[in-house]
């Protein structure tokens, strides 16, 4: 998903049919001041379905361990992962420490590994993203020794290093990393939905392309990039190599999945809608919609969708959700609206800080 998310307050300027005094958007803008004053941003990245490594059914709890207890990520071949998390900052006298924070993987067995070289904060403490491929596969993060983007095949064991130079300072609030499926391709963001373009990285030539800032990538599959554009909500679906032709939607949406199987369907939520459980069903092709759903089953009136990512079928999208429990993962069937778990993230992880198969950290 996305840093929309952090930005609902100035979407909302922007989109004169929503009412500022709506209480999502006040409780929104009460968290994201605490957010910029601790330096810690949540960053969603909406994308695409897995079909070659699907999810179990059934929830299953991912529980963070002492430091002590962690064992490093070892080389060569580990197998798919299902999220990454960030630990938390220590706080010494009152005041944030986040030098021991650290990137920590989980794989589909259930085993957790610590990546001490993935970066999980710069100099300036502002979170450095990593991003996972799909089907859990490929791993990409910043590496501060080599002063580049790394791209691990978690079931291979093989390691490419980017030979593109980004320097850490690049890094800034709101930073977004995207992973194509083979693990070719890095969308690095600096700071999502701002004038600063992103690049487009080929890992393997080094070849580059800039992407309008004003975009901010949802995914990369199949030698194109999806893009949605930041306070318009364009969809632009661009090859690699360029061109391609965005299209408008009528409403201020946000937390886009990616497109579905039929080529054509996004899911997202339309921003006064944000507390009401309902996604939008939009067409890429034309810009219309297709129809709302209401999503039947969520556990707690306190908590809300915090996202939209990968289709498991033609009929299920992934939501991500925010409650007093925690995070969880759910699929919708979007014929219906109903619910059913697939992950339950607990046990010390935090909302922010969490990386999920085809979506950045939240």
């Amino acid at each position: 998903m996305t840093r929309l998310r952090e930005a609902l307050g100035d979407i909302a300027e922007e989109a004169p049919l929503v009412s500022l005094a709506d209480a999502a958007i006040a409780g929104h803008r009460r968290r994201r001041r605490t957010v910029v004053a601790t330096a810690v941003v949540a960053v969603l990245c909406l994308t695409a379905a897995a079909f070659a490594m699907p999810w179990p059914r059934g929830a299953r709890p991912a529980t963070q361990q002492s430091q002590e207890s962690v064992p490093d990520l070892p080389e060569g071949q580990v197998g798919a992962i299902s999220e990454a998390y960030m630990t938390d900052c220590a706080f010494v006298e009152g005041k944030s420490d986040c030098d021991a924070a650290e990137w920590r993987v989980v794989t589909r067995a259930g085993a957790t590994y610590r990546v001490p070289q993935a970066l999980a904060r710069t100099a300036k403490e502002w979170p450095a993203p990593v991003a996972i491929s799909r089907d859990g596969r490929m791993l990409a993060y910043y590496s501060r020794d080599a002063q580049a983007h790394v791209v691990r095949d978690l079931v291979s064991g093989a390691v490419t290093t980017s030979p593109v130079i980004v320097e850490e300072e690049r890094i800034g609030i709101g930073s977004m990393l995207v992973l194509s499926d083979d693990g070719r391709y890095v969308v690095f963001d600096p700071r999502e939905g701002s004038k600063d373009p992103a690049t487009l990285i080929d890992v393997r030539t080094g070849r580059t392309r800039s992407i309008d800032g004003r975009y901010e990538a949802v995914s990369v599959k199949g030698g194109l990039v999806e893009l949605i554009r930041y306070r318009k909500t364009d969809m632009w679906l661009m090859p690699v190599t360029g061109g391609g032709k965005p299209v408008r939607f009528d409403g201020a949406f946000i937390m886009f999945s990616e497109v579905a199987p039929d080529g054509r369907t996004v899911a997202a939520v339309e921003h006064p809608e944000l507390k009401k459980g309902i996604l939008t069903l939009l067409d890429v092709k034309t810009g219309r919609t297709l129809r709302k759903v209401l999503v039947r089953g969520l556990p707690d009136a306190r908590g809300g969708i915090a996202g939209t990512t990968l289709w498991r079928s033609p009929s299920e999208v992934t939501i991500l959700y925010r409650g007093m429990g925690g995070t969880r993962a759910y699929t919708v069937d979007v014929t219906t609206g109903r619910i059913e778990v697939v992950e339950v993230y607990k046990g010390g992880m935090r909302m922010q800080g969490l990386a999920h198969p085809g979506a950045a950290s939240v």
